[in-house]
This record gives C-alpha cells, sequence and structure tokens, in this order.
C-alpha cells in the first residue's frame, strides 16, 4: 500500500498545483486582457502605442536590472532545502535581495536620467519623453515583484508566487481604469502603484517563509537525530545567476526588438497595433509559464537527490498540460483573428495576418514547453546561455532583412521564427543532455 500511495500522492499534489496555477493566470488572463482593451480604447491606437512602448521599456530594464538572480535563488532555495539546509536557504534569499534591489535602483535611475534621448534617437517619439520619465517608477517594483515571486516559488509557493508577480498588478491597473483614470500619465502611475503593491505583498510571504524555517530548525526533533550523507556544495549563487542573467536578457530583447525595430520604420499606430497582436499570442506564456513555474522546484529539488524518473514524470505531465491547454487558444487565435482583434478596440483589424503567424510559432512552443526551466534548474545554464544567443542572432538578422520591407508582417515572421527556434532547440539539448529526464 505504501508503495503505491506515494506515486498517487505525487500525481494528485503535482496536477492540483498546475490547476491553481491556472486558475491565477486565469486571473492574469482577465485582468491583462481588460486591461489592454480598455486602454486601448481610451487612449486610442497612437497613445496606446506610447503605452506598449513604455511598458516594453519596464520589462526590458527590470530583466536587466534583476541580473538572473531571481531563477538562480529560486533553484538554489529548492535545491537546499531538498537536502535539509535552511541556513543556506535563508543567506542565498538575502544576498539575492540585496543584488537585485541594487540593480532595481540602479535602472529606475538610468531610465529617468536618459528618458529624452532614448525617447527621441532610440524610440523616434519626441512625446515618449515624459512617459519614460514616469515608467522609471515602476522598474524598481517590478524587479523586486519578479525576484520575490520566483524566491516564493523556490518554497514551492508556486501559486503565491504566480499572484505576486503576474495576478494582482493587472487586476489594481485595470482597477485604476475602471474608476476613471483616463490619461497616458495616470495609467503609467497606476502601473508603476500596483507593482510597488506586488513587490510589498511578495516579500512580506517571503518574510513569514523565513520566520517558518527559523522556527522548524529551533523545534527540538523526537527521537534519535539520523545520519545523512552530506550533501555536495552548490556552486556560489552569482555563478548560477551570470548564464541565467544572460538567457533572461536576450529572451527580453527577444520581446522587445521587434517592437523597437517596427517603431524605427512604422507608425506610432502600427506599433500599437502590433503589440497588441503580439500580446494576445504572448499570452499563451500565461500557461506554459504557470504551469513551468510550478514545475521549477521540483525540478530543482528531483535533479539535486537524483531522482530522475520523478524528473521524467513530472516533465511529461507538465508538457501534457500545457498542451491541453494551450492548443485551444490558439484555435482561436488562428480561426477568428479579426473578431479577436475588434474586441480590443477600433483600428486594431490591421494586425489580423500578423496575428495568425505569431500564433503558428506560439503553436511550436506550446508543443515544445518548459524544456528551459528544466535546463536552467538542472545546472545546464550554459547550454542554455548558448541557445538564446543563437535566438538573439536570429532576430536581429530576421528583423532587420524582413521589417524594413514588410513593417508589421516582418516583424510577425521574425517573431515567429525564433519562439519556434527555442523551443525545438532547448527540447534537442534536454534530450542529449538528460535523456532520463524527457
Amino acid at each position: 500500500m505504501t508503495f503505491t500511495l506515494k506515486p498517487l500522492l505525487r500525481t494528485l499534489l503535482a496536477q492540483w498545483a498546475f490547476g491553481a496555477a491556472l486558475v491565477v493566470r486565469g486571473i492574469e488572463l482577465v485582468g491583462k486582457l481588460g486591461l489592454y482593451m480598455l486602454t486601448a480604447r481610451i487612449l486610442g491606437v497612437f497613445e496606446a502605442g506610447l503605452f506598449f512602448l513604455c511598458n516594453t521599456w519596464v520589462s526590458a530594464a527590470a530583466t536587466v536590472a534583476r541580473g538572473g538572480f531571481e531563477k538562480a535563488v529560486m533553484r538554489h532555495i529548492a535545491a537546499e532545502l531538498a537536502v535539509g539546509r535552511a541556513p543556506q536557504a535563508r543567506k542565498v534569499l538575502l544576498e539575492g535581495t540585496l543584488w537585485v534591489f541594487a540593480g532595481g535602483l540602479a535602472a529606475s535611475l538610468a531610465t529617468l536620467a536618459a528618458a529624452e534621448p532614448l525617447a527621441t534617437y532610440v524610440f523616434k517619439e519626441h512625446e515618449l519623453t515624459v512617459p519614460l520619465m514616469i515608467s522609471a517608477a515602476a522598474i524598481l517594483p517590478q524587479t523586486l515583484c519578479i525576484f520575490a515571486a520566483h524566491a516564493l516559488t523556490g518554497f514551492h509557493r508556486g501559486v503565491a508566487g504566480q499572484f505576486v508577480q503576474n495576478g494582482l498588478w493587472p487586476i489594481l491597473t485595470f482597477g485604476a481604469l475602471a474608476v476613471g483614470i483616463h490619461s497616458l500619465h495616470g495609467i503609467l502611475y497606476a502601473f508603476a502603484f500596483a507593482n510597488l503593491a506586488s513587490a510589498v505583498l511578495g516579500f512580506g510571504l517571503l518574510l513569514h517563509e523565513r520566520q517558518k524555517l527559523i522556527a522548524q530548525q529551533a523545534r527540538p526533533r523526537p527521537g534519535p537525530r539520523r545520519e545523512t550523507a552530506p550533501a555536495e556544495n552548490m556552486p556560489a549563487l552569482w555563478r548560477t545567476a551570470w548564464p541565467l542573467a544572460i538567457v533572461e536578457n536576450v529572451q527580453a530583447a527577444l520581446n522587445s526588438i521587434p517592437t523597437v525595430v517596427l517603431a524605427a520604420y512604422a507608425s506610432a499606430a502600427a506599433v500599437g497595433a502590433f503589440s497588441v497582436a503580439s500580446r494576445i499570442t504572448v499570452l499563451i506564456w500565461v500557461v506554459i509559464i504557470a504551469i513551468s513555474t510550478i514545475a521549477a522546484p521540483s525540478f530543482a529539488a528531483a535533479h539535486r537527490v537524483g531522482d530522475f524518473d520523478q524528473l521524467r514524470a513530472l516533465n511529461r505531465r507538465a508538457r501534457l498540460a500545457i498542451a491541453a491547454c494551450g492548443i485551444p487558444a490558439i484555435a482561436v487565435m488562428l480561426l477568428a483573428p479579426t473578431w479577436l482583434l475588434h474586441l480590443i478596440g477600433p483600428g486594431f483589424e490591421m494586425a489580423a495576418p500578423a496575428l495568425i503567424i505569431m500564433a503558428v510559432g506560439q503553436l511550436i512552443n506550446c508543443l515544445l514547453p518548459t524544456q528551459d526551466v528544466m535546463l536552467a534548474m538542472t545546472g545546464h545554464g550554459r547550454v542554455l546561455r548558448w541557445l538564446n544567443a543563437g535566438q538573439l542572432a536570429s532576430c536581429i538578422v530576421l528583423c532587420f532583412a524582413l521589417i524594413p520591407p514588410y513593417g508589421m508582417i516582418g516583424a510577425a515572421i521574425a517573431t515567429a521564427l525564433f519562439i519556434a527556434q527555442g523551443g525545438v532547440g532547448t527540447t534537442l539539448a534536454v534530450i542529449k543532455l538528460m535523456p532520463r529526464a524527457y
């Protein structure tokens, strides 16, 4: 009975965690879709384009500021707790917090100082200067918010982490629009406040987890103390973070480069329409990231103790759950793109062909998911770094080759190709390096 009960409990717990994560991501989906639709309707195509450019910049700057420490901390906390090293887990949390706070503060100040040249020479929209200066207020809170979410996931509080990172701020920002904040500047201030509230919640939950660890250590254990073999030390936190920082920055660049290059060759209205279509397809990441993030600390823990059977089983369950949830959404994008864009607002229908093209790329991504997280959580960050470097090279070549002559369609083709490249490349790497995990 004991032999069959353990796998059953593991399966039920994993399915519950996946389901709960998807519920939280459903809240995010409603909040973000409502936010994008209402913002587009209120601001119009031109100002919506400015808003999405600011949003893109904040996301990219916060990614650089985190320096890969969020995923490094997630891996280290889960791995240290798997072998009973609570003090090391607490030390890692403190060290990572100090690094990302310094990075977020530096990125905020740099954006504030460089807002005018960025708007004039990079985005070619002088009207973007003040919105970028306001957006600087969101960078540090978003940096801390995302870090706190990953640290919570390392403590196996993935559902709470999902809510902190992706559930709360869209709803708060959407709520600000619903109560009457209808100017571009007002929406950006609301966006910064919503990220700050999410960061405060995240660190409040982390403090609770830290106090639980201290209390567990202080509590005497009944019975004789069992001797265990000493676990091999984890690498220094910065060594884990460095390759993951490159990966995260490349991913941020991949999300930003098509929009930035398109902004240099097309109108703000075209950028706004493309940004809406891109964000609709990126909502497939709602499913992929939700399930991958829940699975990530279990990947790290199973690899730490050498349980490849559990690693493979969890990997397969995650891939199946993502495919089952993501494919129906992609079908809607492929079959009714004009209707979907018309829901956002008038004028956005021009991006229907781009939506179809990017949805095809996301379909491949949906069928080959989670393997980047598998590589990151099992100490193969360097391999992931080279795979992402190849994606970045493809993205740059494709964007500058296709966007100047073909505009929005060129941006969509480039996006679809490098997204598909990422899914195929990481899957082949896992099959080669860890065939027992696939």
